[in-house]
């Protein structure tokens, strides 16, 4: 079982005890909050772009590929209605190094959004999760 702790901390701000590590959340100032910390609904988004980054972590090391970078994007398109929801989510992959077969990050990318990715599995039941992927500037998933 997984279980995070959320102490009120006044206004619109908790604190979220998350293993052994806290993440300060609070709304905006227009929304009664201070600004102090992350919303809710995307940290969605850092969830599931930090999933697949792990996989993309270790599958790199399994297939022996080093990159000088990598950064993944995770952008929302969402409703105009209440409650506002992600109705698509988009990945984008920038893989940075020097010698890689393009097919090697492709593989890693596709492992981790059709095996291994729980997250993008979860919010893939709610809405559609896309991907680009781009190696050295270049977009190689076509």
């Amino acid at each position: 079982m997984e279980q995070v702790k959320l102490d009120w901390k006044g206004g619109m701000q908790f604190d979220a005890q998350v293993g052994d590590h806290v993440i300060t959340l609070d709304a905006s100032e227009e929304l009664g909050g201070m600004n102090l910390g992350a919303r809710p609904k995307p940290l969605l988004l850092v969830a599931l772009a930090g999933c697949t980054g792990m996989d993309i972590a270790s599958l790199a090391r399994k297939m022996r590929v080093e990159f000088d970078k990598i950064e993944i994007e995770a952008d929302a398109e969402k409703n105009d209605e209440i409650p506002t929801v992600y109705t698509s989510m988009t990945l984008i992959y920038r893989f940075e190094g020097k010698g890689i077969d393009p097919a090697k990050p492709l593989k890693m990318v596709n492992l981790s959004q059709e095996r291994y990715c729980g997250v993008a599995n979860m919010l893939r039941t709610v809405a559609p999760i896309g991907f680009e992927v781009y190696l050295n500037g270049e977009r190689i998933d076509r």
